[in-house]
């Protein structure tokens, strides 16, 4: 955004303006109207410009063909709400009858042609209004194409088709040589003058200027100097045809010296040309024509010098807001990388590194510097590279998309971290990827809670054997991969008593003990879980019902002749249990189901034995 308000009094309503909605966008409010000194000098500037391109530029009594005028108007009318635009065009009048009056076609015409020319003035200005409104002098493509339209095309046709008219039928000149010679005269006039009249209204020409260094406001007077020195030196000698020559130093003005220099430089120009050629210098002078063919040969000149330079100035403007706007963006994301724990890279099609933040040194150890070029999957876990290039191939085919994923890296070469993974696709201006950007965040700590939860869920806080759940899960994981195997289920005789005799914490005692045992009398691969109060269960993979009855007979004999000491109690205690045989992909609640009729006929036989399933 621009200093504003600008330095100019009159127009200081600017930092007012309402830009809340489209409907609102550059209505200023709150705006004074102009004082009568300004009221005056504007009557006085339109006045002097009319009178003098009347005098200078009107030829075999016609109309002028270069009007400046209507660029004073239109541009100080750009400048206030058009509530206020009722005194400026009354002073602009009563100028438009004075001039006309003294230099142009007479008292007689002089009313329509002011009220001609204000209504030029005020179209121009009314649809920059509501096209464009406040925004910066030659800043966008945009911009120019809504100022060339309202000031070289609505607004001087719309004014020279009236002005033909009242010329065919008072004076009796033909209409089409009017009408064009008026146009062009007009839309050349005010394209011309109006940026810089423009710029120097609104104030930027002395805020630019301002905001110059002393470097830059050397290099700023060389360039209007150096464009106006050539000017001078083409149009001033009439032997060779050296139109091209101002060319190259307005293209230069405008690369190097922005809108101003820009605007300036199609000013200098077209006084210069315009008042060597009037006295009969310049290449023009080559040309055997009246000098009205003259004047608008080089109408047509200057119009394609600001075709070349002007589209260039405005492509210059945004480019230069652009780079502005990639250095403060810039400068905000190497502020949060360098000073945040969370790592930010930027990846190409294939994979590799072309940026790291500071902080990726926590994964690999070395520097960013040092990883540029190499692929990102070679600083992952080995188990978990794979899935990480499946997921890079899935974000550069949805580009609309953040992906999220954890992955593990390795620290040290030894020390295994999680990172989670926030990735987009990086598109170009037609839509082609053209790299990944991740923000990466250390998340061991989380996953290792997440684990204990897990663990926690699965395991039983009494005895640290698995739960009831935990049983489910590993029981299905075995039915879906192994081969076969036994189930067991285990009851402890006559629990109720112990907790009636001893209290819950002699049961509780009991119960661990049995875990204790359970989990020395099986294999490593085996698995004991408590399912709830004294009832357990052992999975007992790839083991035949001959073998997990010989395990199980063990455990209920290592159970039987062990007693446990409880204060001063010494509590003996049986089991009775049940075992089934399972194959793969067999339901669990089936097994379960007949390990439980097992435990059911060991229990009614007596207790303290096992029964196979039949």
């Amino acid at each position: 955004m621009r200093n504003w308000p600008p330095t100019d009094p009159e127009i200081t309503y600017f930092a007012t303006r309402r830009l809340q909605s489209p409907r609102t966008r550059g209505i200023m409010v709150n705006a004074p109207a102009l004082r009568p000194a300004s009221l005056i000098s504007l009557g006085l500037a339109y006045f002097v410009v009319s009178a003098a391109t009347m005098r200078l530029t009107r030829f075999d009594g016609g109309v002028a063909f270069l009007w400046i005028a209507t660029a004073i108007l239109t541009a100080r009318l750009t400048t206030m709400p058009m509530r206020h635009w009722a005194a400026p065009l009354a002073i602009c009048s009563v100028a438009s009858i004075l001039a006309t009056s003294l230099w142009g076609f007479g008292p007689s015409m002089a009313l329509p042609f002011a009220a001609i020319n204000m209504l030029e003035g005020a179209l121009g200005a009314a649809i920059l209004h509501r096209f464009a409104p406040w925004r910066p002098v030659l800043d966008s493509h945009r911009w120019l194409l809504t100022f060339a339209l309202a000031t070289g095309v609505i607004a001087p046709l719309t004014s020279a088709a009236l002005a033909a008219s009242i010329l065919a039928s008072a004076a009796e000149q033909p209409f089409l040589r009017s009408g064009l010679n008026w146009y062009s005269g007009h839309a050349l006039g005010t394209l011309t003058f109006m940026p810089i009249f423009m710029l120097v209204m609104r104030g930027d020409a002395v805020r630019l200027v301002k905001q110059m260094d002393q470097r830059k406001l050397v290099e700023f007077a060389a360039l209007v100097a150096l464009v106006g020195t050539v000017t001078y030196a083409s149009f001033a000698q009439d032997r060779l045809p050296l139109l091209f020559l101002p060319i190259l130093p307005m293209v230069l003005a405008t690369f190097r010296g922005g809108a101003l220099s820009t605007a300036a430089s199609i000013v200098i120009v077209a006084v210069i040309g315009g008042a060597l050629t009037l006295q009969g210098h310049g290449p023009l002078a080559l040309v055997d024509a009246p000098i009205g063919a003259k004047m608008q040969f080089l109408q047509l000149y200057i119009a394609c010098a600001m075709l070349t330079i002007l589209p260039a100035n405005a492509e210059l403007q945004q480019r230069a807001c652009l780079f502005r706007r990639l250095r403060e963006s810039e400068a905000r994301y190497r502020l949060l990388t360098e000073n945040s724990t969370d790592i930010v890279i930027n990846l190409d099609v294939g994979g590799r590194l072309q940026f790291a933040s500071t902080s990726i040194a926590q994964i690999s150890g070395f520097e960013p510097d040092k990883l540029i070029g190499r692929r990102v999957s070679r600083l992952l876990h080995p188990d978990d590279a794979a899935r990480a290039e499946t997921s890079f191939r899935r974000i550069i085919a949805e580009p609309t998309k953040t992906h999220v994923n954890e992955y593990r890296g390795v620290i040290g070469g030894e020390d295994v971290r999680w990172f989670e993974t926030h990735s987009r696709a990086v598109t170009d201006d037609i839509g082609n990827v053209t790299g990944v950007v991740s923000a990466i965040r250390d998340v061991s700590n989380r996953k290792a809670h997440e684990e204990r939860l897990a663990r926690a869920a699965l395991t039983d806080a009494l005895t640290g054997l698995a739960n009831r759940r935990g049983l489910d899960e590993e029981l299905g994981a075995r039915l879906s991969t192994g081969s076969g195997g036994c189930v067991a289920l285990f009851d402890l005789d006559h629990f109720k008593r112990i907790n009636d005799t001893h209290g819950h914490a002699a049961g509780d005692e009991v119960l661990r003990r049995f875990a204790t045992l359970a989990r020395a009398s099986v294999r490593e691969q085996d698995l004991v879980a408590r399912l709830g109060g004294e009832e357990f269960a052992v999975v007992l993979p790839e083991a035949t019902i001959s073998q997990a009855a010989l395990v199980c007979e063990r455990l209920r004999h290592a159970i039987a002749s062990t007693s446990v000491q409880v204060g001063e109690s010494l509590i003996s205690v049986t089991v009775s249990g049940g075992v089934a045989p399972y194959l793969r992909n067999q339901s669990s609640e089936d097994i379960l189901r007949v390990a439980d009729r097992a435990l059911y006929r060991a229990k009614h036989a007596g207790r303290d034995q096992l029964a196979l399933a039949a």
